[in-house]
C-alpha cells in the first residue's frame, strides 16, 4: 500500500481481473480498496481484483474534481463503504458484462442483499465485487423518488451459503441468468457444490465459489 501513496492526486491506469481498464485520478487509499475519480464518478475498487497499476497518460484537466468524494471521513474499508452506501443508488460491477444498478439493502458476513429494479432482490458475494460507483441525487432508470424498491423486512442469513439454502425448491438464476446452465430449481447446497435442475430436467452441479450473484425467478 505504501508504494501506491506516491500516486495520490495523480492520473493512473488500473487493470482489474475482468480485463477491464479504468483511468482516473487516485483520490484515496484504504485498507483493502482504492478510490478513483474517472472524470464523472468516484469508483471504489477492491485491491484484491487489481491486476496492475501504472501512471496514466491523460492530463489533469480531464479529471477536475468539483465535489468531495462520497463517504469522506469514513474508515476506508470495503465492508464499511458497503455499509455507508446502503440506501444510496449504486452501480456494482461483478464481471464481464454483469453490471447491476440499485440499492444495497443489507451487508452480511460474506455477501450483500441488493435491491434491483431489474432483478428484484439479489444476493451478491462480496468476493466478486469488482467496483462500486455511488450516484448521489440520482435514481436507477430515472425511477421517480418514492417508487424505489422498499425493504421487505425479511430476515437474511449471515452467509451466502445459508441464504441459498433458504431458496431450496425454488427456481433461481445465478450470474443474472445470462447462461441457461445457471437457471433452474435449486435442489441442494453442500460444501462448495450447488445442485441445480435445469429446464430440460437434467441436473448440473455448480461451484459456489464461482457464482457471482443469485436471485429467485418471479
Amino acid at each position: 500500500m505504501n508504494s501506491l501513496k506516491s500516486y495520490i492526486g495523480k492520473i493512473i491506469e488500473v487493470e482489474i481481473s475482468s480485463k477491464k481498464t479504468i483511468v482516473g485520478k487516485l483520490v484515496e487509499l484504504g485498507s483493502d480498496l482504492i478510490v478513483l475519480f474517472n472524470g464523472q464518478q468516484y469508483v471504489y475498487l477492491p485491491l484484491v481484483h487489481l491486476l496492475s497499476v501504472k501512471s496514466g497518460e491523460s492530463t489533469d484537466t480531464e479529471y477536475i474534481i468539483e465535489e468531495t468524494a462520497p463517504f469522506e471521513g469514513t474508515q476506508l474499508s470495503l465492508k464499511q463503504i458497503l455499509k455507508n452506501a446502503s440506501g444510496i443508488f449504486v452501480e456494482l460491477f461483478l464481471t464481464g458484462n454483469h453490471t447491476v444498478h440499485g440499492y444495497i439493502q443489507n451487508v452480511q458476513e460474506d455477501y450483500i442483499v441488493f435491491d434491483s429494479p431489474a432483478f428484484k432482490t439479489m444476493y451478491i458475494p462480496v468476493a466478486h465485487l469488482k467496483w462500486l460507483i455511488p450516484y448521489l441525487n440520482q435514481t436507477p432508470y430515472q425511477i421517480k423518488t418514492g417508487q424505489q424498491i422498499n425493504s421487505s423486512g425479511e430476515s437474511f442469513a449471515q452467509t451466502f451459503e445459508e441464504q441459498m439454502k433458504k431458496s431450496l425448491g425454488k427456481i433461481v438464476l445465478f450470474d443474472l441468468g445470462k447462461d441457461s446452465e445457471k437457471i433452474g430449481i435449486l435442489n441442494g447446497v453442500e460444501n462448495v457444490l450447488v445442485e441445480l435442475v435445469k429446464g430440460n430436467g437434467k441436473t448440473i452441479y455448480l461451484n459456489m465459489a464461482h457464482l457471482k450473484s443469485m436471485h429467485e425467478g418471479k
